[in-house]
């Protein structure tokens, strides 16, 4: 396998009877792994790796803090949870404006667009109108010297 067939993140090792794969997507144990010869598809398989990472860590989020609430409601607390809920929130919230917000401003796509327009405009494509005709400038006073 060579570099630029996968983009995976982790170990891989590969022998006669298979593979066995060990990082961030789990184990995966088996002789096919998809490898993907175009570029597009590796990037948006992994935008959607990200994506499902970001349901996964959301997911995670409400369920143990929910568990911590009932835990500290049970107790009688001083409801210390608001604190995890705060900050885990807080970095939960980041991640999403970095993964959804973040490629709509200033992603490839948005680049890709800007340097066309740029292009077109250094190559004359670019139409800029011109101010319309009727802002004349009033013609000069004509003085008589006949007087």
């Amino acid at each position: 396998m060579t570099q630029d067939d996968d983009e995976f993140e982790g170990i891989h090792i590969s022998g006669p009877w298979g593979g066995v794969r060990i990082g961030s997507g789990g184990v995966r144990v088996g002789r096919d792994f998809i490898h993907d010869d175009d570029r597009d598809v590796r990037q948006a398989r992994r935008r959607v790796r990200e994506q499902l990472n970001f349901y996964r860590n959301l997911a995670y989020f409400v369920v143990i803090v929910g568990v911590l609430a009932l835990l500290d409601w049970s107790t009688g607390g001083g409801w210390w949870v608001q604190w995890v809920a705060a900050i885990w929130g807080g970095v939960l919230a980041l991640q999403f404006l970095s993964q959804f917000v973040a490629p709509n401003l200033w992603g490839r796509e948005v680049e890709e667009r800007m340097v066309a327009r740029e292009l077109e405009r250094r190559r004359g494509r670019v139409i800029i109108t011109p101010p319309p005709a009727s802002t004349s400038v009033p013609p000069a006073d004509r003085r008589d010297d006949s007087d």
